[in-house]
């Protein structure tokens, strides 16, 4: 702002928009409506929590989990890390038993694996982060088979 102009950035040339095309603006955007879609859940009154859909956990996990010759695109791989990121979360919050020790480590386990793929860690190089999205898919099918079995025995007791 100077003296002669009195609105803060007036003298800068308008610029037409420009969407962004790279899978970390991606990555970063859908980190930060997640954020703020859970930060409006955990505001509302009458929280309920998101249906855990086993079927579509699963053919995440399989597709994740399938053998390739060669390796996937980078942006397919970089896609199902955060459906399986996603899914490994919305699976944390349920209550899948009680503090065993297989069930404590797993939680430690898969803690470890999100902190790899947070928006905040140093991207990755393609081998790698395929076989981060390998270890994601086998964690989130271990905690969907705890998720069922728990499922099964609670409407067993009913």
């Amino acid at each position: 702002m100077t003296l002669t102009r009195r609105t803060p950035g007036a003298h800068w040339r308008p610029r037409p928009l420009v969407f962004a095309t790279d899978a970390g603006a991606h990555r970063r955007l859908l980190t930060a409506l997640r954020r703020h879609l859970r930060h409006e859940q955990q505001q509302s009154a009458g929280h309920v929590g998101c249906p855990v859909d086993i079927v579509t956990i699963s053919r995440t996990v399989l597709a994740a989990l399938a053998l390739r010759v060669v390796l996937p695109e980078r942006g397919w791989v970089d896609t199902t890390v955060l459906t399986l990121r996603g899914n490994l979360e919305l699976l944390l919050r349920e209550d899948l038993g009680g503090p065993g020790p297989l069930v404590s480590a797993l939680r430690e386990d898969a803690r470890r694996l999100l902190d790899l793929c947070s928006p905040s860690a140093p991207p990755l190089p393609p081998p790698h982060a395929y076989e981060l999205m390998r270890a994601l898919a086998g964690t989130t099918r271990s905690f969907a088979v705890l998720y069922q079995l728990r499922r099964s025995a609670g409407e067993r007791d009913q």
